[in-house]
Protein backbone atom coordinates (compact mmCIF):
# COMPACT_ATOMS: atom_id res chain seq x y z
CA UNK A 1 0.00 0.00 0.00
CA UNK A 2 2.84 2.90 1.24
CA UNK A 3 4.58 1.61 -2.77
CA UNK A 4 1.40 2.52 -4.24
CA UNK A 5 0.56 5.50 -2.39
CA UNK A 6 4.28 6.47 -2.76
CA UNK A 7 4.07 6.30 -6.88
CA UNK A 8 0.68 8.07 -7.21
CA UNK A 9 1.79 11.21 -4.98
CA UNK A 10 4.90 11.37 -6.97
CA UNK A 11 2.99 10.68 -10.12
CA UNK A 12 0.53 13.26 -9.35
CA UNK A 13 3.53 15.95 -9.51
CA UNK A 14 4.76 14.54 -13.24
CA UNK A 15 1.23 14.49 -14.45
CA UNK A 16 0.67 18.08 -13.34
CA UNK A 17 3.59 19.05 -14.82
CA UNK A 18 2.81 17.24 -18.17
CA UNK A 19 -0.86 18.32 -18.19
CA UNK A 20 0.51 21.59 -17.89
CA UNK A 21 2.86 21.45 -21.16
CA UNK A 22 0.52 19.62 -22.52
CA UNK A 23 -2.32 22.86 -21.99
CA UNK A 24 0.25 25.62 -22.63
CA UNK A 25 1.85 23.69 -25.29
CA UNK A 26 -1.59 23.53 -26.89
CA UNK A 27 -2.37 27.27 -26.57
CA UNK A 28 1.74 28.09 -27.50
CA UNK A 29 1.10 25.91 -31.01
CA UNK A 30 -1.61 28.07 -31.26
CA UNK A 31 -0.44 31.43 -30.67
CA UNK A 32 2.20 30.42 -33.27
CA UNK A 33 0.01 29.73 -35.84
CA UNK A 34 -1.67 33.12 -35.53
CA UNK A 35 1.78 34.97 -35.12
CA UNK A 36 4.40 33.43 -37.42
CA UNK A 37 4.31 34.84 -41.12
CA UNK A 38 3.96 31.77 -42.22
CA UNK A 39 2.89 28.72 -39.74
CA UNK A 40 3.06 25.89 -41.84
CA UNK A 41 6.43 26.83 -43.03
CA UNK A 42 7.85 27.68 -40.35
CA UNK A 43 6.78 24.74 -38.16
CA UNK A 44 7.66 22.13 -41.00
CA UNK A 45 10.87 23.72 -40.59
CA UNK A 46 10.51 23.61 -36.83
CA UNK A 47 9.71 20.05 -36.99
CA UNK A 48 12.69 19.03 -39.19
CA UNK A 49 14.99 20.58 -36.99
CA UNK A 50 13.89 18.86 -33.87
CA UNK A 51 13.74 15.71 -35.46
CA UNK A 52 17.13 16.08 -36.13
CA UNK A 53 18.06 16.93 -32.60
CA UNK A 54 16.53 13.79 -31.24
CA UNK A 55 17.49 11.43 -34.04
CA UNK A 56 20.91 12.65 -33.05
CA UNK A 57 20.64 12.31 -28.86
CA UNK A 58 21.25 8.71 -28.90
CA UNK A 59 24.85 8.97 -30.71
CA UNK A 60 25.53 11.66 -27.77
CA UNK A 61 23.81 9.74 -24.93
CA UNK A 62 25.27 6.29 -25.57
CA UNK A 63 22.37 4.87 -23.64
CA UNK A 64 23.92 6.41 -20.68
CA UNK A 65 20.19 8.00 -19.72
CA UNK A 66 18.43 4.17 -19.24
CA UNK A 67 21.36 3.58 -17.57
CA UNK A 68 21.26 5.84 -15.34
CA UNK A 69 17.55 4.88 -14.43
CA UNK A 70 18.54 1.26 -13.98
CA UNK A 71 21.61 1.36 -12.23
CA UNK A 72 21.18 4.74 -10.02
CA UNK A 73 19.18 3.21 -7.51
CA UNK A 74 20.52 -0.01 -7.45
CA UNK A 75 23.66 1.38 -6.85
CA UNK A 76 21.48 3.63 -3.74
CA UNK A 77 20.79 0.20 -2.10
CA UNK A 78 24.11 -1.79 -2.31
CA UNK A 79 25.69 1.87 -0.93
CA UNK A 80 27.70 1.90 -3.90
CA UNK A 81 28.67 5.45 -3.64
CA UNK A 82 32.22 5.67 -5.81
CA UNK A 83 29.87 4.03 -8.35
CA UNK A 84 27.61 7.08 -8.52
CA UNK A 85 30.06 9.65 -8.19
CA UNK A 86 31.92 8.42 -11.40
CA UNK A 87 28.97 7.59 -13.15
CA UNK A 88 27.74 10.90 -13.46
CA UNK A 89 30.72 12.90 -13.96
CA UNK A 90 32.03 10.79 -16.79
CA UNK A 91 28.65 10.34 -18.39
CA UNK A 92 28.18 14.33 -18.25
CA UNK A 93 31.40 15.40 -19.60
CA UNK A 94 30.85 12.18 -22.33
CA UNK A 95 27.39 13.75 -23.15
CA UNK A 96 28.83 17.19 -23.57
CA UNK A 97 32.08 16.16 -25.76
CA UNK A 98 30.28 13.88 -27.89
CA UNK A 99 27.23 16.72 -28.50
CA UNK A 100 30.10 19.33 -29.19
CA UNK A 101 31.79 17.38 -31.56
CA UNK A 102 28.97 16.12 -33.51
CA UNK A 103 27.37 19.77 -33.54
CA UNK A 104 31.20 20.64 -35.22
CA UNK A 105 31.06 18.17 -37.63
CA UNK A 106 27.15 18.97 -38.98
CA UNK A 107 28.27 23.06 -38.74
CA UNK A 108 31.82 22.20 -40.99
CA UNK A 109 29.88 19.93 -43.41
CA UNK A 110 26.17 21.31 -44.03
CA UNK A 111 26.58 22.71 -47.64
CA UNK A 112 27.67 18.66 -48.46
CA UNK A 113 24.58 17.07 -45.83
CA UNK A 114 22.79 20.44 -47.71
CA UNK A 115 24.29 18.81 -51.41
CA UNK A 116 22.81 15.07 -50.16
CA UNK A 117 19.43 16.92 -49.52
CA UNK A 118 19.33 17.94 -52.64
CA UNK A 119 20.13 14.63 -54.53
CA UNK A 120 17.57 13.25 -52.08
CA UNK A 121 14.84 15.71 -53.07
CA UNK A 122 15.23 16.75 -56.61
CA UNK A 123 11.65 18.17 -56.80
CA UNK A 124 12.49 20.25 -53.26
CA UNK A 125 12.21 23.74 -52.70
CA UNK A 126 15.71 25.56 -52.93
CA UNK A 127 14.48 29.06 -50.93
CA UNK A 128 13.04 26.17 -48.03
CA UNK A 129 16.71 24.18 -48.17
CA UNK A 130 18.45 27.31 -47.88
CA UNK A 131 16.31 28.82 -44.78
CA UNK A 132 16.98 25.29 -42.80
CA UNK A 133 20.39 25.35 -44.04
CA UNK A 134 20.96 29.25 -42.32
CA UNK A 135 18.82 27.85 -39.25
CA UNK A 136 21.08 24.98 -38.81
CA UNK A 137 23.81 26.48 -36.33
CA UNK A 138 20.79 27.58 -33.82
CA UNK A 139 19.38 24.34 -34.07
CA UNK A 140 22.91 22.89 -33.22
CA UNK A 141 23.03 24.96 -30.47
CA UNK A 142 19.85 23.55 -29.05
CA UNK A 143 21.02 20.33 -29.30
CA UNK A 144 23.48 20.36 -27.27
CA UNK A 145 21.70 22.39 -24.51
CA UNK A 146 18.91 19.67 -25.16
CA UNK A 147 21.14 16.62 -24.79
CA UNK A 148 22.80 17.80 -22.05
CA UNK A 149 19.64 18.83 -19.81
CA UNK A 150 18.53 15.12 -21.22
CA UNK A 151 21.56 13.39 -19.39
CA UNK A 152 20.94 15.35 -16.70
CA UNK A 153 17.19 15.00 -16.30
CA UNK A 154 17.60 11.20 -16.07
CA UNK A 155 19.88 11.63 -13.41
CA UNK A 156 17.35 12.99 -11.19
CA UNK A 157 14.84 10.49 -11.77
CA UNK A 158 17.81 7.60 -10.95
CA UNK A 159 17.82 9.73 -8.05
CA UNK A 160 13.80 10.20 -6.97
CA UNK A 161 13.98 13.37 -7.79
CA UNK A 162 11.08 14.02 -9.90
CA UNK A 163 9.10 16.86 -8.09
CA UNK A 164 11.90 19.23 -8.78
CA UNK A 165 12.20 18.09 -12.27
CA UNK A 166 8.65 19.34 -12.43
CA UNK A 167 9.01 22.23 -10.74
CA UNK A 168 11.99 23.77 -13.22
CA UNK A 169 11.32 22.33 -16.50
CA UNK A 170 6.97 22.51 -16.39
CA UNK A 171 5.84 24.88 -14.31
CA UNK A 172 8.17 27.32 -14.33
CA UNK A 173 10.63 26.35 -17.67
CA UNK A 174 7.96 26.27 -20.28
CA UNK A 175 6.00 29.12 -19.05
CA UNK A 176 9.24 30.84 -19.47
CA UNK A 177 9.55 30.15 -23.02
CA UNK A 178 5.91 30.78 -23.74
CA UNK A 179 6.68 34.81 -22.47
CA UNK A 180 9.65 35.00 -24.48
CA UNK A 181 7.86 33.40 -27.63
CA UNK A 182 5.47 36.43 -27.13
CA UNK A 183 8.12 39.18 -26.87
CA UNK A 184 10.20 37.66 -29.29
CA UNK A 185 7.74 37.41 -31.83
CA UNK A 186 6.67 40.55 -31.35
CA UNK A 187 10.30 42.15 -31.84
CA UNK A 188 9.97 40.67 -35.28
CA UNK A 189 11.92 37.86 -34.83
CA UNK A 190 9.46 35.04 -36.41
CA UNK A 191 10.64 31.71 -36.54
CA UNK A 192 14.11 32.92 -34.97
CA UNK A 193 12.12 34.13 -32.04
CA UNK A 194 11.08 30.98 -31.21
CA UNK A 195 14.30 29.19 -31.78
CA UNK A 196 16.25 31.99 -29.42
CA UNK A 197 13.20 31.18 -26.70
CA UNK A 198 14.39 27.39 -27.08
CA UNK A 199 17.54 28.47 -25.78
CA UNK A 200 17.16 30.31 -23.26
CA UNK A 201 14.58 28.10 -21.52
CA UNK A 202 17.12 25.45 -22.25
CA UNK A 203 19.62 26.83 -20.77
CA UNK A 204 17.38 28.29 -17.52
CA UNK A 205 16.49 24.16 -16.91
CA UNK A 206 20.49 23.10 -17.49
CA UNK A 207 21.28 25.74 -14.36
CA UNK A 208 18.47 24.60 -12.38
CA UNK A 209 19.33 20.60 -12.75
CA UNK A 210 23.04 21.37 -12.19
CA UNK A 211 22.35 22.70 -8.98
CA UNK A 212 19.58 20.33 -8.06
CA UNK A 213 22.35 17.38 -8.82
CA UNK A 214 24.56 19.21 -6.72
CA UNK A 215 23.01 19.44 -3.48
CA UNK A 216 21.95 15.68 -3.81
CA UNK A 217 25.33 14.68 -4.10
CA UNK A 218 27.83 17.71 -2.07
CA UNK A 219 27.31 14.80 1.15
CA UNK A 220 29.91 12.16 -0.65
CA UNK A 221 30.87 13.34 -3.89
CA UNK A 222 34.05 13.89 -5.56
CA UNK A 223 34.73 14.94 -9.32
CA UNK A 224 36.66 12.55 -11.00
CA UNK A 225 36.81 10.71 -14.50
CA UNK A 226 36.44 6.65 -13.81
CA UNK A 227 35.09 3.71 -15.40
CA UNK A 228 34.62 1.67 -12.45
CA UNK A 229 31.30 1.78 -12.83
CA UNK A 230 31.51 0.49 -16.88
CA UNK A 231 30.79 -3.21 -15.84
CA UNK A 232 29.89 -6.04 -18.41
CA UNK A 233 26.43 -5.83 -17.91
CA UNK A 234 26.01 -2.09 -17.54
CA UNK A 235 27.86 -1.55 -20.88
CA UNK A 236 25.70 -3.79 -22.47
CA UNK A 237 22.93 -2.65 -21.07
CA UNK A 238 23.81 1.00 -22.42
CA UNK A 239 25.05 -0.37 -25.57
CA UNK A 240 21.25 -2.05 -25.81
CA UNK A 241 19.71 1.58 -25.68
CA UNK A 242 21.83 3.50 -27.46
CA UNK A 243 20.65 0.87 -29.93
CA UNK A 244 17.42 1.02 -29.32
CA UNK A 245 17.66 4.83 -29.12
CA UNK A 246 18.76 4.86 -33.04
CA UNK A 247 16.06 2.72 -34.07
CA UNK A 248 13.25 4.88 -32.06
CA UNK A 249 14.65 8.02 -33.31
CA UNK A 250 15.10 6.93 -36.87
CA UNK A 251 11.33 6.21 -37.88
CA UNK A 252 10.93 9.34 -35.84
CA UNK A 253 12.58 11.02 -38.35
CA UNK A 254 11.53 9.16 -41.56
CA UNK A 255 7.92 9.90 -41.73
CA UNK A 256 8.82 13.79 -41.40
CA UNK A 257 11.19 13.07 -44.96
CA UNK A 258 9.28 10.70 -46.57
CA UNK A 259 6.12 13.62 -45.93
CA UNK A 260 8.78 16.31 -47.14
CA UNK A 261 9.53 14.27 -50.02
CA UNK A 262 5.87 13.08 -51.08
CA UNK A 263 4.15 16.21 -50.61
CA UNK A 264 5.62 19.61 -49.23
CA UNK A 265 6.95 21.01 -45.98
CA UNK A 266 3.70 22.63 -45.30
CA UNK A 267 2.26 18.97 -44.91
CA UNK A 268 4.82 17.90 -42.41
CA UNK A 269 4.03 21.65 -40.51
CA UNK A 270 0.24 19.73 -40.05
CA UNK A 271 1.73 16.57 -39.52
CA UNK A 272 3.44 18.08 -36.80
CA UNK A 273 0.37 19.91 -35.27
CA UNK A 274 -1.02 16.41 -34.77
CA UNK A 275 1.15 15.69 -31.98
CA UNK A 276 -0.09 18.06 -30.24
CA UNK A 277 -3.29 16.47 -28.90
CA UNK A 278 -1.74 12.86 -29.19
CA UNK A 279 1.17 13.96 -26.90
CA UNK A 280 -1.72 14.41 -24.39
CA UNK A 281 -2.97 10.23 -25.02
CA UNK A 282 -0.30 8.83 -23.36
CA UNK A 283 0.36 11.08 -20.80
CA UNK A 284 -0.84 9.40 -17.23
CA UNK A 285 1.19 6.08 -18.51
CA UNK A 286 3.95 7.98 -19.00
CA UNK A 287 3.88 9.68 -15.36
CA UNK A 288 3.59 6.87 -13.65
CA UNK A 289 6.65 5.01 -15.84
CA UNK A 290 8.71 8.37 -14.80
CA UNK A 291 8.37 6.81 -11.31
CA UNK A 292 7.33 3.43 -11.34
CA UNK A 293 10.79 2.41 -13.36
CA UNK A 294 12.97 3.40 -10.26
CA UNK A 295 10.48 1.05 -8.22
CA UNK A 296 10.63 -1.35 -10.26
CA UNK A 297 14.59 -1.80 -10.16
CA UNK A 298 14.13 -1.44 -6.52
CA UNK A 299 11.82 -4.19 -6.35
CA UNK A 300 13.82 -6.55 -9.21
CA UNK A 301 16.62 -6.30 -7.07
CA UNK A 302 14.92 -7.76 -4.08
CA UNK A 303 12.90 -10.18 -6.25
CA UNK A 304 9.54 -9.74 -5.22
CA UNK A 305 7.94 -10.39 -7.93
CA UNK A 306 4.44 -10.69 -6.05
CA UNK A 307 4.68 -6.56 -5.12
CA UNK A 308 5.25 -6.01 -8.86
CA UNK A 309 2.44 -7.87 -10.03
CA UNK A 310 -0.10 -6.54 -7.76
CA UNK A 311 1.33 -2.82 -8.39
CA UNK A 312 1.00 -3.78 -12.47
CA UNK A 313 -2.51 -5.05 -12.14
CA UNK A 314 -3.32 -1.59 -10.13
CA UNK A 315 -1.70 1.04 -12.13
CA UNK A 316 -2.23 -0.40 -15.29
CA UNK A 317 -6.24 -0.60 -14.56
CA UNK A 318 -6.42 3.08 -13.49
CA UNK A 319 -4.33 4.27 -16.40
CA UNK A 320 -7.16 2.84 -18.65
CA UNK A 321 -9.73 4.20 -17.05
CA UNK A 322 -8.15 7.41 -16.63
CA UNK A 323 -7.17 7.76 -20.32
CA UNK A 324 -9.82 6.70 -21.99
CA UNK A 325 -11.52 10.25 -21.40
CA UNK A 326 -8.74 11.89 -23.66
CA UNK A 327 -8.83 8.96 -26.01
CA UNK A 328 -12.76 9.71 -26.73
CA UNK A 329 -12.79 13.15 -26.80
CA UNK A 330 -9.82 13.33 -29.41
CA UNK A 331 -11.77 10.83 -31.73
CA UNK A 332 -15.13 12.35 -31.11
CA UNK A 333 -13.49 15.94 -31.87
CA UNK A 334 -10.78 15.50 -34.57
CA UNK A 335 -12.39 17.71 -36.80
CA UNK A 336 -13.41 20.36 -34.45
CA UNK A 337 -9.72 20.27 -32.52
CA UNK A 338 -7.38 20.78 -36.00
CA UNK A 339 -9.64 23.72 -37.24
CA UNK A 340 -8.79 25.36 -34.05
CA UNK A 341 -5.63 26.03 -35.91
CA UNK A 342 -7.28 26.87 -39.44
CA UNK A 343 -8.48 25.27 -41.99
CA UNK A 344 -4.98 24.47 -43.78
CA UNK A 345 -5.09 21.81 -40.60
CA UNK A 346 -8.49 20.04 -40.77
CA UNK A 347 -6.28 17.67 -43.26
CA UNK A 348 -4.82 16.34 -40.44
CA UNK A 349 -7.65 14.66 -38.84
CA UNK A 350 -7.24 11.38 -40.05
CA UNK A 351 -3.61 11.23 -38.64
CA UNK A 352 -5.17 12.36 -35.01
CA UNK A 353 -7.68 9.39 -35.07
CA UNK A 354 -4.75 6.67 -36.45
CA UNK A 355 -3.02 7.42 -34.38
CA UNK A 356 -5.32 8.15 -30.99
CA UNK A 357 -6.10 4.36 -31.80
CA UNK A 358 -3.13 3.19 -31.46
CA UNK A 359 -2.01 4.49 -28.34
CA UNK A 360 -5.53 3.94 -26.59
CA UNK A 361 -4.22 -0.28 -27.65
CA UNK A 362 -0.88 0.57 -26.08
CA UNK A 363 -2.49 1.91 -22.71
CA UNK A 364 -4.42 -1.05 -22.26
CA UNK A 365 -1.03 -2.88 -21.62
CA UNK A 366 0.50 -0.77 -19.13
CA UNK A 367 3.97 0.04 -18.36
CA UNK A 368 4.80 -3.51 -20.20
CA UNK A 369 7.69 -2.21 -21.70
CA UNK A 370 9.48 -0.33 -18.60
CA UNK A 371 8.92 -3.67 -16.39
CA UNK A 372 11.06 -5.37 -19.36
CA UNK A 373 13.73 -2.64 -18.95
CA UNK A 374 13.93 -2.72 -15.24
CA UNK A 375 14.51 -6.64 -15.01
CA UNK A 376 17.33 -7.31 -17.00
CA UNK A 377 15.19 -7.64 -20.38
CA UNK A 378 16.55 -5.16 -22.31
CA UNK A 379 18.21 -7.54 -25.15
CA UNK A 380 14.67 -8.93 -25.41
CA UNK A 381 13.01 -5.17 -26.21
CA UNK A 382 16.39 -4.40 -28.72
CA UNK A 383 15.20 -7.42 -30.55
CA UNK A 384 11.58 -6.41 -31.09
CA UNK A 385 12.54 -2.86 -31.74
CA UNK A 386 14.54 -4.02 -34.36
CA UNK A 387 11.56 -6.00 -35.93
CA UNK A 388 9.15 -3.03 -35.34
CA UNK A 389 11.52 -0.74 -36.87
CA UNK A 390 12.09 -2.62 -40.39
CA UNK A 391 8.16 -3.11 -40.48
CA UNK A 392 7.32 0.19 -39.50
CA UNK A 393 10.26 1.32 -42.25
CA UNK A 394 8.68 -1.27 -45.02
CA UNK A 395 5.12 -0.32 -44.51
CA UNK A 396 6.02 4.02 -44.53
CA UNK A 397 7.89 3.61 -48.06
CA UNK A 398 4.94 1.66 -50.05
CA UNK A 399 2.08 3.65 -47.58
CA UNK A 400 3.70 7.13 -47.47
CA UNK A 401 3.67 7.63 -51.18
CA UNK A 402 0.27 6.85 -52.09
CA UNK A 403 -1.72 7.67 -48.55
CA UNK A 404 0.87 10.74 -47.60
CA UNK A 405 -0.14 11.52 -44.20
CA UNK A 406 -2.35 9.12 -42.55
CA UNK A 407 -0.30 6.48 -44.77
CA UNK A 408 2.83 7.35 -42.12
CA UNK A 409 0.16 7.54 -39.53
CA UNK A 410 -0.76 4.02 -40.14
CA UNK A 411 3.06 2.94 -40.27
CA UNK A 412 3.83 4.33 -36.84
CA UNK A 413 0.14 3.29 -35.44
CA UNK A 414 0.85 0.02 -36.14
CA UNK A 415 4.25 -0.53 -35.34
CA UNK A 416 2.90 0.83 -31.81
CA UNK A 417 0.07 -2.23 -31.25
CA UNK A 418 2.56 -4.66 -32.56
CA UNK A 419 5.28 -3.24 -30.34
CA UNK A 420 3.28 -3.83 -27.20
CA UNK A 421 1.62 -7.22 -28.24
CA UNK A 422 5.25 -8.86 -28.33
CA UNK A 423 6.94 -7.29 -25.28
CA UNK A 424 3.92 -8.62 -23.75
CA UNK A 425 4.20 -11.86 -24.48
CA UNK A 426 7.91 -11.45 -23.62
CA UNK A 427 6.77 -10.54 -20.21
CA UNK A 428 4.47 -13.01 -19.36
CA UNK A 429 7.20 -15.53 -20.72
CA UNK A 430 9.36 -13.85 -18.26
CA UNK A 431 6.91 -12.92 -15.19
CA UNK A 432 4.24 -14.92 -15.65
CA UNK A 433 2.43 -11.89 -14.82
CA UNK A 434 -0.49 -9.98 -16.25
CA UNK A 435 -2.11 -6.32 -16.63
CA UNK A 436 -5.71 -7.16 -15.31
CA UNK A 437 -6.55 -9.89 -13.06
CA UNK A 438 -10.64 -10.36 -12.34
CA UNK A 439 -11.30 -6.92 -12.82
CA UNK A 440 -10.92 -7.11 -16.70
CA UNK A 441 -14.41 -7.80 -17.37
CA UNK A 442 -16.01 -4.86 -15.30
CA UNK A 443 -13.35 -2.61 -17.15
CA UNK A 444 -14.80 -3.67 -20.22
CA UNK A 445 -18.25 -3.27 -19.31
CA UNK A 446 -17.60 0.10 -17.95
CA UNK A 447 -15.85 1.23 -21.27
CA UNK A 448 -18.95 -0.42 -23.07
CA UNK A 449 -21.33 1.86 -21.09
CA UNK A 450 -19.60 4.75 -20.97
CA UNK A 451 -19.05 5.05 -24.97
CA UNK A 452 -22.96 4.67 -25.18
CA UNK A 453 -24.06 7.16 -22.75
CA UNK A 454 -21.39 10.01 -23.98
CA UNK A 455 -22.80 9.46 -27.41
CA UNK A 456 -26.16 9.30 -27.06
CA UNK A 457 -25.27 12.75 -24.88
CA UNK A 458 -23.10 14.75 -27.20
CA UNK A 459 -25.99 13.10 -30.52
CA UNK A 460 -28.59 14.80 -28.56
CA UNK A 461 -26.48 18.18 -27.60
CA UNK A 462 -25.45 18.74 -31.31
CA UNK A 463 -29.69 18.94 -32.30
CA UNK A 464 -29.59 21.79 -29.96
CA UNK A 465 -26.14 23.41 -29.77
CA UNK A 466 -23.42 24.13 -32.21
CA UNK A 467 -20.30 22.12 -29.83
CA UNK A 468 -17.43 23.14 -32.07
CA UNK A 469 -17.32 26.20 -29.96
CA UNK A 470 -14.11 26.39 -28.00
CA UNK A 471 -16.08 26.95 -25.05
CA UNK A 472 -18.66 24.15 -25.76
CA UNK A 473 -15.59 21.92 -26.26
CA UNK A 474 -14.03 22.48 -22.70
CA UNK A 475 -17.52 21.71 -21.28
CA UNK A 476 -17.60 18.17 -23.54
CA UNK A 477 -13.98 17.64 -22.03
CA UNK A 478 -14.95 17.78 -18.10
CA UNK A 479 -18.48 16.62 -18.84
CA UNK A 480 -16.63 13.59 -20.18
CA UNK A 481 -14.23 13.67 -17.49
CA UNK A 482 -16.84 13.51 -14.97
CA UNK A 483 -19.11 10.57 -16.11
CA UNK A 484 -16.24 8.59 -16.62
CA UNK A 485 -15.25 8.91 -13.07
CA UNK A 486 -18.97 8.79 -11.99
CA UNK A 487 -19.76 5.49 -14.04
CA UNK A 488 -16.04 4.25 -13.29
CA UNK A 489 -16.64 4.57 -9.32
CA UNK A 490 -20.32 2.79 -9.60
CA UNK A 491 -18.33 -0.41 -11.28
CA UNK A 492 -14.69 -0.36 -10.97
CA UNK A 493 -13.43 0.00 -7.22
CA UNK A 494 -12.07 -2.59 -5.90
CA UNK A 495 -11.50 -2.58 -1.48
CA UNK A 496 -8.28 -1.62 -2.54
CA UNK A 497 -9.36 1.35 -4.60
CA UNK A 498 -11.34 2.54 -1.39
CA UNK A 499 -8.78 2.29 0.78
CA UNK A 500 -5.90 3.38 -1.22
CA UNK A 501 -8.06 6.93 -1.65
CA UNK A 502 -8.96 7.35 1.60
CA UNK A 503 -5.51 7.21 2.44
CA UNK A 504 -4.46 10.15 -0.23
CA UNK A 505 -7.04 11.85 1.22
CA UNK A 506 -5.80 11.40 4.98
CA UNK A 507 -2.40 12.03 3.86
CA UNK A 508 -3.40 15.54 2.49
CA UNK A 509 -5.71 16.40 5.74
Amino acid sequence: MDKILDIIRQSFISFSGEILIKILGFFFKLYLVHNLLDATLSLGIFALGIALIDFLSPFTSLGLGAVSTRYLPRWEVKKQVNYKNYFVSTATLIVLFLSLLLSLFIFLYKDKLLYLTNLIYKNSNQTIQQEFLYLIPIFLVIMVLKHQTSILNQFLIGFKELKKIVIYSSFIGFPLKFLLVIILLNLGLDLQGYLYSEIITLLFILISFIIILKNILKENYSFGINFQWAERKVVVYALTFLLLGFLSKFTGLLDKWLLLKHMSIRDVGIYYITFTFINFIPIILKSINRIFAPNISEIWEQKNTQELQKLYHFFTKWTLILSYPIVFFIIVFNKELMLLFGSDFESGKWVLIILTIAHSISIMFGSVRTILQMTDKHVNIFLVEVFRTIFVITLMLILVPRFQMEGAAFALGLGIVINNIINYLILYKHLKITPYNKNFGQLIIFIVLTTIILILFFNMLTNIILISQWYWMVFSMIFIFITTLLISRILCFSKQDKEVLSNIFKKNK
